[in-house]
C-alpha cells in the first residue's frame, strides 16, 4: 500500500489538503485542515504532496484566510495562487487625467506591463502577432483590476492567462483542448506538457469512476469584432451540428484594436476556438501530483471507447488519512 506524503509550509501534520485548479478559474485555491499551524494572513505557502515514493509541488501562493473551529480546535487555512495579486490589485491613477497608458505595443508586452503593476514580474509568454493602440488613442488602464484587464486581452486573442505551480505568470496560446500545431496561430505547439511532466497515461485500472458527454452549448459559428472607430470584422462558417444556415454569434469589442487586419485575425482566431463541439469526461483517479489543470493526459477506457490525449480542464486534489484522489474534468 502506498504511504501518503505531504509537506506544507509551517504545518507539521496536516489532517487534509484540497487543491483545486481550473482553466477557467483566475487562481488556484488550496484548503488545509490541521491541528496546529504557524501561518498568518499574507504568508507565502507551498504544498508538496503525494506518496513517499512519488510526490511533488502542487501549489504556491498566499494565505488569504485562517479559521479555528471549536470544540475540536482544528485550523482551516485557505490560500490562493500568486495570480491573486493581479486580482486584488485595482489600477487607479492618482490623477484621472493621467492614467496608465501604452501605445503601439504588442499584446504580450501590454499584459507584462500591467501584471508588473501588481508585482507579478516572473512572467512568460507566447509571442503574438498583435500590436494594440496603433491609432490615435492609447490603451488606457484605469478603474479595473490588473487581472480583469489582462484576461480581457487573453479572451480577445483566445490566449490564456494563469500562474503555474511555481508562481510564474503565463500569457500563452493554450486552448482548453489538446493542440496539434496545425492551426496556423503563433504558439500552437504539439508540446503536451505544461509544468515539465511527462505525458500521464490513465488506464481502466486507475480510473475509479467516469462519465462522458458531448454538447454544442459553447459552440459559436459566427464571430463579430468591433474595434476602434471604423474598425470591424466578421468570421463565420456553417456547422454540421446546427440547423442549415443557422448561426450562433459571439461578439468581441475593444477600442485598442485599431487595425483592420488585427480585427479580422481576432475574429478568425475566435471562430477557430469556438466553432466546435465540447467533448468532456468527468473522472476520479488515484491521486497524482502531476494531474493539474492545463496538463495533457492519455486515456484508455475500453467500455466507453475513450482513447487518445485529453486536456485537463479542471483538477481537484483531495488528500487525507483515507487516501489521495484526483477529481478531474478533461476535454478535447
Amino acid at each position: 500500500m502506498l504511504e501518503l506524503y505531504a509537506d506544507v509550509t509551517n504545518i507539521s501534520n496536516p489532517l487534509s489538503i484540497n487543491v483545486a485548479t481550473s482553466h477557467n478559474a483566475a487562481a488556484a485555491v488550496a484548503t488545509i485542515r490541521a491541528e496546529t499551524q504557524g501561518l498568518n494572513i499574507g504568508d507565502e505557502i507551498e504544498i508538496d504532496m503525494g506518496y513517499v515514493s512519488s510526490h511533488g509541488k502542487v501549489f504556491e501562493g498566499y494565505v488569504k484566510q485562517v479559521e479555528k473551529t471549536l470544540p475540536d480546535g482544528t485550523w482551516t487555512i485557505t490560500a490562493k495562487d500568486k495570480m491573486i495579486r493581479a486580482l486584488d490589485f485595482f489600477v487607479v491613477s492618482k490623477d484621472p487625467d493621467k492614467p496608465f497608458k501604452r501605445k503601439n505595443i504588442k499584446a504580450e508586452n501590454l499584459v507584462r506591463d500591467v501584471l508588473a503593476l501588481a508585482g507579478l514580474t516572473n512572467y512568460g509568454k507566447t509571442p503574438t502577432a498583435f500590436v494594440f493602440a496603433t491609432g490615435k488613442e492609447p490603451a488606457e488602464v484605469n478603474l479595473v483590476s490588473a487581472y480583469d484587464y489582462c484576461n480581457g486581452i487573453a479572451d480577445l486573442l483566445t490566449w490564456h492567462l494563469y500562474c503555474d505551480v511555481n508562481g510564474k505568470a503565463w500569457f500563452v496560446n493554450r486552448k482548453p483542448y489538446p493542440m496539434t500545431g496545425s492551426s496556423g496561430q503563433w504558439g500552437d505547439t504539439t508540446n503536451e506538457t505544461v509544468d515539465g511532466y511527462e505525458l500521464t497515461e490513465l488506464t481502466q485500472s486507475e480510473i475509479l469512476n467516469i462519465a462522458y458527454k458531448r454538447d454544442e452549448r459553447d459552440l459559436r459559428n459566427r464571430v463579430v469584432v468591433y474595434g476602434a472607430e471604423g474598425i470591424f470584422a466578421e468570421a463565420k462558417a456553417s456547422s454540421e451540428h446546427l440547423p442549415s444556415g443557422f448561426y450562433k454569434t459571439a461578439v468581441l469589442s475593444s477600442s485598442i484594436i485599431a487595425k483592420q487586419s488585427y480585427a479580422q485575425t481576432t475574429a478568425n482566431y475566435n471562430l477557430q476556438r469556438w466553432n466546435r463541439l465540447n467533448y468532456e469526461v468527468g473522472l476520479s483517479v488515484l491521486g497524482d501530483y502531476r494531474l493539474n489543470a492545463r496538463e495533457i493526459v492519455q486515456i484508455t477506457e475500453p467500455i466507453l471507447g475513450l482513447t487518445g490525449n485529453w486536456y485537463v480542464y479542471s483538477s481537484e486534489h483531495s488528500w487525507d488519512e483515507n487516501g489521495y484522489i484526483n477529481k478531474m474534468v478533461v476535454k478535447r
